[in-house]
């Protein structure tokens, strides 16, 4: 095992997955164009840096942190402003007016304190952004099912068997590219979407349910939450 995403589970997930929001792009830039200008995106679990890429491309300028050093490394050979973070104890960056945090970011659970991340970057980014100020994330629901998946491209494989037990979704994903076989565990909470709602407002957001980013459906068992300051 070698950590939550190794250099070649990194690059399966950039080759297979980056087109997943790929639709909702122009409705997220959108989204945040109507809030507090000048607009400046803070994007929370990167990843190899697609989407900041196309922000970036449509005016919305921003940096991202991602917990993976090879993450970090791909989006930095992009040219973009990336560093290593984590989101539970992320710093957010004087000026940010939006956040991002696309592709159940926030339904993991911190490997480093096993803590839950939603709340705690919640917290923070209320205490940072300014009146008007938005953040946007994507969450597992409390009715996502176990399942077992695989993909394949040109010289990699993977397989990804989940369970789930109580809020806990337990993925246990396992690549193989060329003749090196690796596997790791990610956990990540179930969560209802009403309960979730009522967590946030408490900290004084205004939130709002989604199941959808604009033309974009979210995969089976997702809900997300658009957050304004208000």
């Amino acid at each position: 095992m070698s950590g939550l995403y190794s250099p070649d589970l990194a690059r399966i997930h950039a080759e297979g997955h980056t087109a997943t929001f790929a639709e909702a792009f122009d409705w997220l830039v959108a989204e945040f164009s109507g809030g507090p200008v000048p607009a400046q995106l803070f994007d929370v679990g990167c990843g190899d840096g697609t989407w900041l890429a196309a922000a970036q491309a449509r005016g919305l300028a921003g940096a991202g942190i991602d917990l993976s050093p090879a993450f970090v490394d791909l989006a930095r050979s992009r040219g973009l402003d990336v560093t290593k973070g984590n989101a539970a104890s992320v710093e957010i960056p004087a000026g940010t007016t939006a956040i991002t945090c696309l592709g159940e970011v926030l339904s993991y659970i911190d490997p480093e304190t096993g803590h839950d991340t939603l709340l705690p970057l919640a917290q923070s980014a209320f205490e940072a952004l300014p009146s008007g100020g938005r953040l946007i994330a994507d969450l597992i629901g409390h009715r996502c099912l176990p399942q077992a998946t695989r993909q394949s491209g040109e010289d990699w494989a993977v397989r990804v068997e989940v369970t789930v037990g109580g809020a806990r979704l337990t993925r246990r994903i396992e690549t193989q590219v060329a003749d090196r076989i690796d596997w790791v565990t990610h956990h990540q909470t179930r969560r209802a979407p009403q309960a979730t709602k009522s967590a946030l407002e408490n900290i004084g957001w205004r939130c709002d349910i989604l199941t959808a980013y604009g033309p974009s459906p979210l995969l089976p068992g997702r809900f997300a939450v658009k957050l304004t300051k208000p």
